[in-house]
């Protein structure tokens, strides 16, 4: 009876795989077990969408040629040790928005070319170490949106060849110094959304290739002196941005270590009413001040001046004084009176036009009514029979000729 409903199953599944592009797909349809007899060839396979809780050992037979892997809201707890066994070219596995908690040592074995895995969306509280030893090709680890909540010592181990870590959405407090010890191929770290209070700079400075830091979201309202030093030589793209950052000092000193590399810097939706001197980054390409409450007077001189010299869209509105609020920086001119801003261009001087002439119009014809148009037709009889018209001048002539020629 197994035997004829894995069949059953089976069937089922491959009423639709799309041959031409080797897909074979068993999407949504409820299946409580992983169905097996797909295609050699195929090389996408899409099982998400069920409800299979569980992957035992061997799970994937005769599929050694598939690619990609699709187990999304299977609502998998568990996945045993060589589950995956024999998929010596999956390269994409997707176990996204399933319940997972934890991970076997050998959940991954027999995985060689495993390069990209989704585990985001899952019940993780803690980052599951250890299970990296048997993928030494990952390349991409996603673990968004878990409740992990912090990273501790050796995190990397297995994973040392590793390039991008994303958890952002978790709810990490703490990073351990040693947390990315050995991340010397780090190329991005999303840490955005998370709970924490100051920046990792000694778990960073193990991470001395990184390029992508985000740690947007976090409530880091100050930051330390050096915070990013580390990263002077590397780091190309910073997120900043929607912490409550308040201390303009802290910023100064932070970003001091960071020299010409940086070419992206993302500050908006902070507290700064003032920033700090953006000249030591000459590579800067993207820069959003967006959304911090500005105070457009002297001491925001530094930003007008740089604002001025760079070649850049630069995005900073003023937020006071009230007679500013929602003037871009850059089209302030008080600045000018400043000390040191007398270099800045003046305000363009406003010239009237002169006033057009009215164009000559041709009258239109009045529509007169009541006694006025009475008035009109009196008016207009009148002149009929004066003598000072063709008709009336005649008359007189032919009386005048008659009075004569009387006897």
């Amino acid at each position: 009876c197994y035997v004829f409903a894995v069949l059953l199953m089976t069937l089922s599944c491959l009423s639709i795989p799309v041959a031409e592009t080797h897909h074979s797909s068993c999407e949504n349809r409820g299946h409580t077990k992983v169905p097996r007899g797909f295609s050699a060839s195929t090389r996408l396979l899409d099982l998400r969408g069920n409800n299979f809780h569980y992957i035992p050992s061997n799970s994937f037979p005769g599929v050694a040629q598939v690619v990609s892997l699709h187990l999304q809201r299977c609502k998998i707890v568990d996945v045993e040790g060589g589950a995956f066994s024999g998929m010596k070219g999956l390269i994409y596995l997707y176990l996204s928005e399933n319940e997972l908690t934890s991970l076997s040592p050998d959940a991954f074995k027999g995985l060689p070319k495993l390069t990209y895995l989704h585990l985001e969306k899952n019940r993780f509280t803690s980052f599951p170490k250890g299970v990296f030893k048997l993928v030494p090709s990952l390349l991409a680890l996603h673990l968004e949106n878990n409740s992990i909540t912090k990273l501790e010592p050796g995190i990397m181990t297995g994973a040392e060849g590793l390039r991008a870590l994303y958890l952002t959405g978790n709810a990490i407090v703490h990073v351990s110094p040693r947390a990315l010890y050995q991340a010397n191929d780090l190329d991005m770290l999303h840490l955005g959304g998370n709970k924490l209070k100051e920046v990792p700079t000694e778990a960073l400075s193990k991470a001395g290739n990184l390029r992508d830091l985000r740690l947007s979201g976090n409530s880091i309202r100050w930051i330390g002196s050096n915070a990013f030093k580390p990263l002077g030589r590397s780091l190309k793209e910073l997120y900043l941005n929607n912490m409550g950052l308040e201390k303009v000092s802290g910023l100064c000193a932070a970003l001091a270590g960071l020299g010409p590399g940086l070419r992206s810097l993302f500050l908006e939706g902070n507290q700064l009413e003032e920033v700090p001197d953006f000249h030591p980054l000459t590579a800067l390409e993207v820069i959003n001040l967006a959304d911090n409450p500005l105070m457009c007077d002297c001491p925001l001189l530094p930003l007008r001046m740089w604002i001025e010299k760079v070649n850049l869209k630069v995005r900073a509105t003023c937020a006071n004084p009230p007679e500013l609020r929602g003037r871009r920086v850059k089209d302030v001119h008080g600045f000018k009176a400043c000390p040191g801003g007398e270099s800045l261009p003046s305000a363009p001087v406003v010239t009237s036009k002169p006033a057009k002439a009215p164009k000559a119009t041709k009258p239109k014809p009045m529509h007169l009514s009541g006694h006025r148009q009475v008035k009109m037709l009196k008016v207009k009889s009148k002149i009929r029979g004066s003598p000072n018209t063709k008709q009336g001048a005649a008359k007189k002539a032919a009386e005048s000729t008659k009075r004569h020629s009387m006897p």
